[in-house]
């Protein structure tokens, strides 16, 4: 819940910003912090040093600076046609002369949540971690984690930030560019630093759960959390995205296919709830609808490596194998330092008899530094006939908590290996017959 100020016409909320007579009036962060702080005054003055500890986060700015800030303010504000309202109380402050009116609005909490800080150097290191995270590579991952941490450092109270951390180390785990297990155990950490800050976090909440099950095998209480997050903002797109991975481990096919369903209708243009999409209807055995949602998805993200990456294992499991290789080579291309992003075209040069090629990706990925994707290497050795090495990838997986390790009971490239007596006791691990209900 936000808190919306209705004063002189004007119109403002920290998501939305503010506006004049329904138009929008541009401010930048700082002016837009000063007029927070100002509004939430309710009209009292608000000291100098006020400003600088909630606007500016140090005690640099000068009266200056200050003044300047509160000029650009009013400028911006009068050019909107609107009246002027913040008034300079010598030797003491600054105000807001006009009544104001506050209301509470109904939202998704958890997305208004990343610009809720009165520091706009905590809000710019946050916003540079999303655009590290969207370049994707390892060095790139972690170059978010750390802006993220400098935005806590400007505001540890900034919940966001925490939550922020929190789903860059699921980020990491997902991609095998930590242990998964150390990936798992930092965004734990983080998405509880900001549920303790916050306790209806519904970001912290489906991080914390998504961990406990995929990684820890920790089922009831992650489920719990998962539920939760829901309840809680059901409008949140990633809640959505994350308990259907908890759905898809617990073998409820259907309503996992549904839950991603429900997260495109939040977030339309995502590639990752695309990408995990079409995999889940791969896993339902509804095929043909997955190579058409898989499709569509490399079409619309070209610059995606997991798009192109799940449209080739889609296209192999088609047996369209020089589209799964075109597709896979095309991943690589986009990720050629990430091993998780190898896999499929690996796979699909082994379904395809290239089998020196792909042995040669394996290699590759063998040699790396980073965690290998044991999970997703799988249905490499098995495609190459190596029936024992695939099942001591998968043992492999599941004893390091690899988190799509889950995926691989209803990977169509694994059919064979089912009812092999210890690649089923393996598989019940995934999750307890006795908690899954319909």
């Amino acid at each position: 819940m936000t808190m919306q100020f209705k004063f002189a016409n004007y119109t403002f909320d920290a998501h939305a910003g503010l506006s004049y007579d329904g138009q929008s009036v541009h401010l930048p962060p700082k002016e837009k912090g000063l007029l927070q702080l100002l509004l939430s005054a309710r009209g009292q003055v608000v000291r100098k040093d006020d400003l600088v500890t909630k606007v500016w986060g140090n005690s640099d700015a000068s009266d200056e600076s200050i003044s300047r800030a509160v000029y650009r303010l009013r400028v911006a504000m009068q050019s909107s046609g609107g009246p002027e309202v913040v008034e300079t109380v010598y030797n003491a402050g600054f105000r807001v002369t006009a009544p104001i009116r506050i209301s509470s609005m109904e939202e998704s909490c958890s997305l208004n949540s990343f610009i809720q800080s009165n520091r706009p150097n905590a809000v710019a290191a946050l916003i540079s971690a999303r655009e590290f995270v969207a370049r994707r590579s390892a060095d790139d991952i972690e170059a978010a984690a750390n802006a993220a941490r400098m935005a806590i450092s400007v505001d540890p109270g900034f919940a966001a930030a925490w939550s922020t951390l929190a789903e860059i180390r699921v980020f990491q785990a997902t991609r095998s560019l930590r242990p998964p297990r150390e990936a798992g155990w930092l965004a734990k950490e983080a998405a509880q630093s900001a549920l303790d800050l916050d306790p209806a976090s519904a970001s912290a909440l489906s991080i914390r759960g998504w961990v406990r099950v995929l990684i820890d095998q920790d089922y009831q209480r992650g489920l719990d959390d998962v539920d939760r997050a829901m309840a809680q903002d059901p409008d949140y797109w990633v809640a959505s995205l994350l308990r259907g991975w908890v759905l898809q481990a617990a073998g409820r096919h259907a309503e996992s296919v549904d839950m991603m369903r429900r997260a495109l209708e939040l977030n339309s243009v995502g590639h990752s709830v695309n990408a995990i999409l079409a995999l889940y209807l791969m896993y339902a055995g509804q095929l043909d609808e997955a190579l058409e949602v898989a499709l569509e998805l490399a079409k619309r993200f070209p610059t995606i490596d997991s798009a192109q990456g799940i449209a080739s294992i889609v296209c192999s499991v088609h047996g369209r194998h020089q589209e799964a290789v075109d597709f896979g080579q095309r991943a690589v291309e986009l990720a050629p330092h990430t091993p998780i992003m190898q896999t499929p075209l690996a796979s699909a040069l082994a379904m395809s008899g290239q089998h020196a090629d792909a042995r040669r990706i394996l290699a590759a990925i063998e040699a790396s530094k980073l965690p290998q994707p044991s999970a997703a290497m799988a249905p490499v050795y098995l495609a190459l006939g190596e029936r024992e090495r695939a099942m001591e990838k998968l043992l492999d997986a599941s004893e390091r908590g690899v988190p799509q390790f889950a995926w691989t009971r209803d990977d169509p490239r694994l059919a064979s290996l089912h009812g092999e007596p210890g690649m089923e006791r393996l598989w019940a691990r995934i999750w307890p017959a006795a908690l899954i209900t319909a």
